[in-house]
């Protein structure tokens, strides 16, 4: 057949072409499967980000978080805890992540006899009066045990959340006071002492809606508001709760 006038090539010509394609294309393919594939150079993940030398690495890091527990009362061994320790505990406290840089932690230490049996005699009538408006029992045994934990502790520190002009919604104020007290946990865990964050019933939510709240009895606001330093005196706050610090007979 004529091709110069454009018309399709012979039958022999376009088979021919078709079947070089092929053996082309698998001789490509064969070659393809046997290239050897090198292993990356790339570093893995856990060395794709150095290290600060100063810094503990993420096992030494992970161990820390696993070994942490919360040391009760029957725990205690009643000796104290040198003031440079809760000061750790509390530098360690303020730095916790904080939406806007609140700040909205507020920590009331008390650590004289005096002091500590004060708070735990306003915990015992608290709990009794808690108990009376449920209609509830008032159990000797946790009278007992507030007695008790504030006898064999160290320091006791109350738990507060800043209300002051608060333009976080309060559920991460609250969430970034628990980081705080989570931070003093692992660092009491480094010194080998023990504490332990206790709330109760004394404390519950300002309303049945869905709003996160806490609603601190009249008389426990004006007991904080009275230890507060001074330069916070005005200042509005609300107890989450107690951090009893202590050394322990098993640590």
């Amino acid at each position: 057949m004529d091709t110069t006038n454009g018309t399709a090539p012979s039958l022999p010509v376009a088979l021919t072409s078709f079947v070089m394609t092929v053996i082309i294309s698998r001789l490509i393919t064969k070659n393809n499967h046997h290239v050897d594939v090198q292993p990356s150079s790339e570093p893995n993940d856990e060395q794709t980000y150095p290290q600060h030398p100063s810094l503990p690495n993420p096992s030494q890091a992970l161990k820390l978080i696993k070994t942490r527990r919360s040391i009760f009362t029957k725990q205690f061994s009643g000796k104290p805890v040198h003031q440079s320790i809760v000061n750790d505990m509390l530098e360690a406290a303020r730095w916790a992540p904080n939406h806007h840089l609140t700040e909205p932690w507020r920590f009331i230490v008390f650590e004289s006899p005096g002091a500590r049996l004060e708070l735990s005699g306003l915990l015992c009538k608290l709990y009794s009066d808690a108990q009376e408006a449920k209609g509830k029992p008032i159990l000797q045994a946790k009278i007992d045990k507030k007695l008790k934990g504030a006898q064999l502790s160290s320091h006791i520190i109350a738990i507060c959340v800043s209300t002051n002009g608060v333009k976080n919604p309060f559920v991460e104020e609250i969430a970034s006071v628990s980081m705080a007290v989570q931070n003093m946990h692992l660092m009491a865990t480094c010194h080998g002492v023990g504490a332990y964050w206790s709330s109760g019933g004394i404390y519950g939510p300002a309303s049945s809606s869905s709003k996160v709240g806490i609603e601190n009895p009249e008389e426990l606001s004006q007991f904080l508001v009275r230890h507060l330093p001074y330069h916070k005196s005005g200042e509005s706050i609300t107890c989450l709760g107690w951090l009893y610090i202590a050394t322990s007979t098993e640590i």
